[in-house]
């Protein structure tokens, strides 16, 4: 079983400049297409470890990046779960 942390965001540029500001802040993210289960306004997500989750939550804030909601992802063989952890 595996678990890690998927940000939804508003929009593609959202999205992209989160990215951005965690990837210099050296956080292990990466973008991703939205997961089908979980509803969004853009296609684009960030998947995140766990661990990482309140300082990329930190950095959001800091840079007025409003994000969706962050979501718990369970994923066990080829079976995958969100729930929801936060909304922003």
């Amino acid at each position: 079983m595996q678990t890690y942390g998927v940000a939804l965001f508003y929009s593609t540029r959202e999205a992209m400049k989160a990215e951005e500001i965690a990837k210099k802040a050296q956080l292990a993210i990466r973008i991703i297409p939205t997961p089908e289960k979980i509803h969004a306004s853009c296609g684009f997500s960030l998947k995140y470890s766990l661990s990482e989750e309140m300082q990329l939550v930190s950095l959001l804030t800091q840079n007025k990046i409003t994000s969706e909601g962050f979501y718990q992802a369970i994923q066990a063989g080829l079976k995958t779960e969100y729930e929801l952890r936060a909304v922003q």
